[in-house]
């Protein structure tokens, strides 16, 4: 019976402690635990997709350590996956050379891009730019690239300062990304007067809106943690038991920031995201009108405008 699926397991486990706000585990402690679950696994692994994500990471954990034997190694693993095979060998060459290139090493990467070129000449310009511009100089024929410099046009990060949830969560920037959202969803470049009180609200207030959050979701908390049934072992990492809403500052980082056009009295509804410890797939996401929590959830519960409607309609109903 193969032992794959339980070491890939064992794996994405380690790969999901490694990335939590409380790791100590090392980078050198990362690579040789990886080395020698994988070593333990059958090769049914080569089946398995989250084998393939791990060859990924192992990849960019050498590109990391300038560390090009063992790069080029893990590229060989990551070529004798299902998934892999699937990609034109044009693709895999190009990106072989994106490593190679990242990792120092120019004469291999210039080899792979131009196995790459003689098989699609167009490819590697529609991918990064840091690529094409090194391989285009080497063209005997070099094409005319376009201008990646930034323009008044580009898109803008919109940030909100908030010193009380950046000291709450040992963040170092006291900034946390926004967008705006009009009608249909779509992104906006400049906020509406009702969505510019929403974000003056929620600096105003932002003591307050998190205390809120964070006492709403220590109520749900017994329950989460029932749902998702951690071992004992896990459960110390990953959902531990908390006795007050401070606990929750290792658990939950704030992602970003949604505001909505949905309005009412003025003020529109505000969705939040977080990553969280117990579920870094779903994340935890919360809605939220000035300072009244309307539902908390997961991740999409930011962004998915249903239940702001369906406050709003059960107010106006």
């Amino acid at each position: 019976m193969s032992n794959a699926e339980k070491v890939i397991n064992e794996i994405d486990t380690f790969l999901e402690k490694s990335m939590l706000k409380t790791s100590t585990i090392t980078g050198e402690e990362f690579i040789s635990f990886i080395e020698e679950k994988w070593e333990e696994a059958d090769d049914k692994k080569y089946d398995i997709y989250q084998a393939y994500i791990i060859s990924s990471r192992m990849i960019n954990e050498y590109i990391r350590e300038k560390d090009f034997e063992n790069m080029m190694r893990w590229l060989e693993i990551s070529d004798r996956h299902s998934a892999a095979q699937k990609d034109a060998s044009y693709i895999r060459n190009y990106y072989t050379g994106e490593c190679c290139l990242e990792c120092g090493n120019e004469e291999k990467a210039l080899e792979y891009f131009n196995l790459c070129y003689a098989e699609n000449q167009d490819y590697i310009f529609s991918r990064a730019p840091f690529c094409y511009e090194f391989f285009n100089k080497h063209l005997d024929e070099p094409r005319d690239l376009p201008d990646h410099a930034e323009s008044d046009d580009d898109y803008l990060d919109l940030s909100i300062e908030l010193k009380y949830w950046q000291t709450f969560f040992d963040q170092e920037d006291p900034e946390f990304y926004y967008e705006l959202l009009d009608e249909e969803d779509e992104y906006m470049d400049e906020p509406t007067q009702e969505q510019q009180n929403g974000l003056e609200y929620l600096q105003e207030n932002q003591e307050i809106i998190l205390e809120k959050i964070l006492t709403d979701l220590l109520k749900q908390y017994p329950d989460l943690q029932k749902n998702y049934n951690y071992s004992e072992e896990d459960k110390t990492d990953f959902m531990p038991d908390l006795k007050d809403i401070q606990g929750f500052a290792s658990l939950l980082s704030p992602t970003y920031f949604y505001i909505t056009s949905i309005v009412r009295d003025h003020y529109p509804y505000i969705g939040l995201g977080f990553s969280c410890s117990w579920d870094s797939e779903h994340g935890l996401g919360v809605m939220i009108h000035k300072d009244r929590i309307i539902e908390i959830g997961s991740a999409a519960t930011a962004f998915d405008s249903w239940a702001a409607e369906k406050d709003v309609n059960s107010i106006n109903s």
